[in-house]
């Protein structure tokens, strides 16, 4: 089995509603017309790619993968087929590698070449994160592995495997060095089949090849990244419309590839593929750059409508205040940061920067303004919880300066008629976050003494 070419491309791998055949579709004709070559599909909520992996697809879930298949080879992409048999306890004994025959024989005839095994999420871990995977958890799935590994060979020498282990960042696997689990990977699984590994973390700010170095030697490959920089099914709350980012050109010589598992919502794809796709092709990239690029080429889908039967683009600004807002997980944009750190000032004192965080909240509210006329409603519904929320808190923050701006009596309290107590935003999950005492850098400390 080769291993080139380079690997690029998306992972449907989210927990959540997976995407429907006309959006893959669409998906794998952008992934072929930005240079991409690969689709993995591993939906965590298919069924029968994970809880009830050993079934084979009825009669029109089958149609529906040939084709998605058909669809990636017209649009050169590469499928791969993922299964995830872990949450199994047997699923290396006789019957459980009997299904993975009959399942690869299913997925064989309907075009898959590629596969991947995914053993991911399977152990629950301890606060620390370190999952204390060893060689006893690594030995049945390498066995898993070769099995299906035997039967891709005799149909295809070239076709792919891939394996995702179940430490699959550095916080899950400590020192690459004393994991027995990794080491009995890198000894042990097939040199010819690619890793996943996720970066430092699950959700990584940067990967760097220093990040790799002990681990490619441990393993005795170089990983391939499944990349959760835009994944949002941990924190539904969140949408990222920002750049690829935190990745050196360099990280490509130390991989085997790179798949981005994107924002679960499906419209909100557009500016992760375009910059990514930058990412991979130029050697110097620059994600603001790129992403001021991608955006005012996505801009011209966001018409909003106008009362008179007319349609414009959402104005350049109010769109990049959108994305600012709506960013990455480490990150807001550049708008977004001036713009709190503006209402920071102001809850201090600060008139002037008062003056310049009322005038932020009155753009977030036209912003919101703006895309309740959008004419794509998709588009719309993708962002308009978290815009409402946005919006939302906008006018109370310039409420709460308006009203100290006044001069309130002593001992008076601020209260908004669209903010209600008890019945503030976010129900038993805001009131549970409320009684972790929290750090500025989201760190939990123990509760004061009461």
């Amino acid at each position: 089995m080769s291993r080139a070419p380079f690997l690029a491309g998306v992972v449907e791998g989210f927990y959540g509603r997976p995407w429907t055949p006309a959006q893959r579709h669409a998906l794998v004709r952008r992934l072929g017309a930005l240079g991409l070559n690969t689709y993995l599909y591993a939906p965590k909520d298919d069924l029968r790619h994970r809880a009830r992996w050993r079934e084979p697809y009825p009669a029109g879930e089958a149609t529906e993968l040939r084709d998605l298949i058909a669809a990636c080879s017209a649009a050169g992409v590469e499928f791969v087929y993922a299964l995830a048999p872990g949450l199994d306890p047997d699923f290396a004994q006789p019957a459980g590698l009997a299904a993975l025959a009959a399942k690869a024989e299913q997925l064989a005839a309907l075009g898959a070449r590629h596969f991947a095994v995914l053993f991911d999420d399977i152990i629950a871990a301890p606060a620390s994160g370190h999952l204390g995977a060893t060689e006893h958890d690594a030995a049945p799935q390498v066995v898993f592995a070769h099995q299906l590994r035997e039967r891709l060979r005799r149909r295809d020498p070239d076709a792919r495997l891939l394996f995702c282990p179940t430490p699959y960042c550095g916080r899950m696997a400590g020192d690459p060095a004393a994991s027995r689990y990794l080491q009995h990977l890198g000894a042990h699984l097939d040199p010819a089949v690619d890793i996943l590994w996720t970066g430092p973390e699950i959700i990584s700010e940067t990967i760097t090849p220093a990040d790799l170095r002990e681990l490619t030697r441990v393993l005795r490959r170089p990983p391939l990244i499944w990349d959760n920089l835009f994944a949002n099914d941990y924190d539904l709350r969140r949408l990222y419309l920002g750049p690829y980012a935190g990745r050196p050109a360099e990280l490509r010589g130390a991989v085997t590839g790179v798949l981005l598992n994107p924002n679960c919502e499906f419209a909100a794809h557009r500016l992760a593929l375009e910059t990514f796709a930058e990412w991979v092709a130029r050697d110097d990239y620059e994600p603001g750059r790129a992403h001021a690029a991608a955006r005012e080429r996505w801009r011209a889908d966001w018409r909003c409508l106008d009362a008179v039967g007319g349609a414009a683009p959402l104005p350049a600004d109010l769109f990049a205040l959108l994305c600012d807002c709506l960013h990455l997980p480490f990150a807001h944009g550049p708008l977004a940061e001036a713009w709190h750190a503006d209402v920071t000032a102001a809850l201090q004192g600060d008139e002037t920067a008062a003056t310049r965080a009322r005038a932020g909240c009155a753009r977030v509210a036209t912003l919101f303004e703006h895309l309740t006329r959008l004419e794509d409603r998709e588009l719309l519904h993708t962002v308009y919880r978290l815009a409402w929320e946005l919006k939302e808190e906008a006018g109370l923050i310039a409420g709460y300066l308006d009203w100290r701006e006044r001069g309130p009596a002593v001992g008076a309290a601020f209260s908004s008629a669209e903010h209600r107590p008890r019945t503030y935003r976010g129900g038993l999950v805001a009131d549970l976050q409320r009684l972790l005492p929290m750090t500025p850098d989201g760190r939990f400390t123990p509760a004061p003494p009461s």
